[in-house]
């Protein structure tokens, strides 16, 4: 019903200000707790979103809509809080990094890891319009993996890029993988408060790793995991590897879609 919705009204208005306000004023219904959602006309005919979510603002070049529930789901067991060290993997646009960047405050800091050379332009251009940041989001523009090479890579500019699945060999590209244990010795890593994780079915590969970070730093996930791969969704495969590594998690199905995998020691309280 809401895709057709969608449809009617970017046909009747094409372009501009006035679809914009109907799709705030339709989406503003139903939002989350919390969450509030405005347009804000910028120069020219550039339009950006204004997202508050617990008091916490964010301006971003996209509409948040879709997103914005996502602020609570992957926070479900363990909520990030002031100078926590995140690794927030498959950042996308940044949105997540922001919020994040925002709740760690100055003392904390905010690995975005990003592979896809688009979407870091974009997490660029959406932290240059939240100008309250505290400058603590480092952008790491490689691949989550179980080795350190360079591999193929999906580049496609949206939430669909992929080290698992390449349907057009002409946007392939090569890009640099790396083991996050290998990432956090070279970094000199002491401290890893929370790893939230949507990489597109790379998830398991990402885990193994990230061993080592697991046992010596303990750190507590919440991991998209309903990516299918090999016809079986993710989680049943994350699940297994932590019960492997005698760590704690639980999943849980939130909308019809999204189903997430969490660990570490916020399960234990």
């Amino acid at each position: 019903m809401k895709k057709k919705i969608k449809k009617i009204i970017s046909a009747i208005f094409p372009n501009g200000g006035i679809k914009e306000k109907i799709k705030l004023a339709y989406y503003s219904i139903n939002k989350p707790k919390d969450t509030f959602y405005s347009v804000v006309q910028g120069s020219g005919n550039f339009i950006a979103y204004k997202t508050v979510f617990q008091d916490l603002t964010m301006i971003t070049n996209e509409a948040l809509y879709f997103i914005a529930p996502d602020f609570n789901y992957y926070q479900h067991f363990y909520k990030v809080k002031e100078s926590d060290v995140v690794l927030d993997a498959g950042a996308n646009c940044g949105h997540l990094s922001i919020l994040f960047s925002k709740l760690t405050g100055s003392g904390g800091v905010v690995y975005a890891f990003e592979p896809d050379g688009y979407n870091v332009k974009r997490i660029d251009h959406n932290i240059s319009l939240n100008k309250d940041l505290p400058g603590n989001i480092k952008i790491e523009n490689l691949l989550l993996w179980d080795e350190n090479k360079w591999i193929d890579f999906y580049e496609a500019g949206t939430v669909g890029s992929s080290a698992v699945w390449i349907p057009d060999s002409d946007k392939c590209v090569k890009k640099e993988a790396v083991r996050i244990d290998d990432w956090v010795t070279n970094n000199t890593i002491k401290k890893l408060d929370f790893i939230k994780m949507d990489i597109e079915g790379a998830e398991i590969e990402a885990l193994a790793g990230c061993e080592e970070t697991i046992r010596n730093l303990s750190p507590n996930f919440a991991i998209a995991s309903y990516h299918i791969v090999d016809g079986e969704a993710t989680f049943i495969k994350v699940e297994e590897f932590f019960k492997k590594m005698n760590y704690p998690y639980q999943t849980i199905r939130f909308r019809k879609n999204e189903i997430i995998t969490f660990a570490g020691p916020c399960l234990k309280n």
